[in-house]
């Protein structure tokens, strides 16, 4: 156990110096893009094939291996001209898969993150750290009520404001991830992408600037990459919203679990609120997006207020240095 603890303490002082810091508090996120890249340059590749050989003529049903099928997009391979126009093509083509291919990305991507957050836990216990005391599962039911209202309440705003005209892209992006189908939609976009998000900012990226720092710096600096990932600006402030609760509730119930439960309520009523097209119902009568608005924040604050009274702190702290 001692030889054990030394090499925890040398490789934690490797991980001080400013090039594996860097390294350690991004490299999850490069993790996620990297295969994110890969999943869909591969998309691109599959569909730019079937593109060629639906525009060569061939018989599909004609085409009796993979090698037969490769060896007719290489020989109908479009010369520079055409190059751009069929990537142009296939991008629009490949916007409508935008759900699974996301979805791909994250179920890839989970289990190398589920490793390295094993790996922190094991360098936790190794260091003496106590972690904050776990919650009662009971408790989780504050959880979904306070994700839910928050996320109708934002959406409201949201829609209130008029900010989605200021947004360029926001409705593009929107119309892709809905387009999938319903049971698609609540397995990608309501249970992979939010347990991959969660392992990847509050999990690793939180949890790591939280070990050498205090609450405030770590959620600020985790929610707001979290947010400007997103790319648009109403999902930057939607999300910076949410990225800093999810920190708040890993904080109080001491486990990652609340944050995911967190992110998979919160989209998966997003998804069902999409589907029933809810939102066009609220915001057809001001008085009534209104009162529902007032409603989702009264109830957010009632369980913030429930859940402030979690006594998370652990009774002692050793931090080996």
């Amino acid at each position: 156990m001692e030889q054990q603890q030394y090499h925890y303490k040398e490789s934690l002082n490797q991980a001080r110096k400013p090039e594996n810091r860097f390294l350690r508090i991004w490299g999850p996120v490069l993790i996620k893009w990297g295969i994110g890249m890969g999943v869909s340059m591969l998309a691109m590749m599959v569909f730019e094939s079937f593109m060629i050989l639906k525009k060569s003529g061939v018989d599909m049903n004609a085409v009796q291996s993979m090698a037969q099928a490769w060896d007719i997009v290489c020989r109908n391979m479009p010369d520079a001209s055409r190059s751009a126009e069929l990537a142009k093509e296939t991008a629009g083509e490949l916007m409508r898969y935008a759900t699974p291919i996301e979805g791909l990305t994250a179920f890839l991507t989970i289990p190398i993150l589920l490793i390295m957050f094993r790996r922190d836990t094991v360098r936790e216990k190794l260091s003496g750290f106590i972690p904050n005391k776990k919650a009662s599962l009971w408790k989780y039911a504050a959880i979904l009520v306070m994700a839910s209202a928050m996320t109708l309440g934002l959406n409201n705003l949201i829609e209130i404001s008029g900010v989605m005209a200021a947004s360029e892209g926001y409705e593009d992006t929107m119309s892709a991830l809905y387009a999938a189908s319903l049971p698609m939609q609540v397995l990608c976009l309501g249970i992979l992408i939010p347990v991959c998000e969660e392992l990847v900012f509050r999990g690793l990226m939180f949890r790591r600037l939280r070990q050498g720092g205090s609450f405030l710096p770590a959620a600020l600096y985790s929610s707001f990459v979290f947010g400007f990932l997103h790319a648009n600006m109403v999902q930057m402030l939607y999300g910076f919203i949410l990225g800093l609760t999810f920190c708040y509730l890993y904080e109080k119930y001491g486990s990652v679990k609340a944050p995911v439960f967190a992110h998979i309520a919160s989209n998966v009523l997003s998804v069902f609120l999409t589907e029933l097209d809810a939102m066009d119902w609220m915001a057809a009568e001001p008085i009534r997006i209104g009162m529902i608005t007032v409603i989702c924040a009264s109830a957010a604050s009632a369980m913030y207020v429930l859940i402030q009274r979690i006594e998370e702190k652990p009774e002692k702290i050793d931090i080996i240095a």
